[in-house]
């Protein structure tokens, strides 16, 4: 190969190498321009299904539907399965909301949050209670541990009207609001990557697990992301 060819190959492999490279750092500010999502159905180029076993239950792809109104999340009497949807794509820094009524039951939750793989390496929650306890918790993981988690209390029953529940993430913070009023903020222990966007409901192990006599359904008006501008 003669030598300016080489030399351009070179070159070539190496700016691929590094593209690359670049690319599964997974930068939190690459990602969706945004979108704003009222469930009239369900965008299989958008959301993905959970087909897996999470804490007590398993989040079975067939509680997912649309009812022409909301997404729903089924929580079938007398089991302790669930449903999730994720985003088939990962988002990076910005503001993140959601208008949902919660199921009556109780020692399950509906989580709307951001996360990806492994376990405890990047995600931030916001998890609600299904129950009328009235409680929310907040939480970040970062570098493969838990970094912040605080649970507060709601100024109303999460199962008995919709409310707006929203996260604003950006390198520096994160902050929760519920219904506009702020909640939360943490400067620290934030994670720097862009993650997928889920909402699930479920029966976590570190509660008493009590089947529901009814079913019940998490209904989910919209979803919403609005990317935070690139900086500069």
């Amino acid at each position: 190969m003669p030598k300016v060819r080489a030399a351009w190959y070179v070159t070539f492999v190496a700016v691929c190498c590094t593209c690359l490279l670049l690319s599964d750092a997974g930068d939190a500010a690459a990602g969706d321009l945004g979108f704003h999502d009222d469930f009239a159905g369900l965008d299989p180029a958008r959301w993905s299904k959970g087909d897996h076993m999470l804490g007590r239950t398993y989040l079975d792809p067939a509680n997912i539907d649309v009812d022409g109104e909301n997404m729903r999340i089924k929580l079938p009497a007398r089991t302790l399965n669930g449903g999730e949807i994720s985003t088939t794509a990962t988002q990076g820094y910005g503001s993140y909301s959601t208008r949902m009524k919660l199921p009556n039951a109780p020692s399950s939750i509906t989580g709307f949050f951001l996360y990806k793989a492994p376990d405890l390496e990047s995600e931030v929650d916001i998890e609600v209670f299904n129950d009328s306890t009235r409680r929310i918790m907040f939480t970040t993981y970062a570098g493969g541990s838990q970094t912040h988690t605080e649970t507060a209390r709601l100024p109303f029953d999460p199962a008995t009207g919709f409310h707006e529940y929203r996260f604003d993430y950006s390198q520096d913070a994160v902050t929760f609001y519920v219904d506009g009023l702020e909640m939360r903020t943490w400067d620290t222990g934030v994670p720097q990557t862009s993650m997928h966007l889920m909402v699930n409901s479920w029966f976590p192990s570190w509660l008493e697990g009590k089947k529901p006599k009814k079913t019940a359904y998490t209904y989910v008006d919209w979803i919403s992301y609005e990317a935070q501008p690139p900086a500069g």
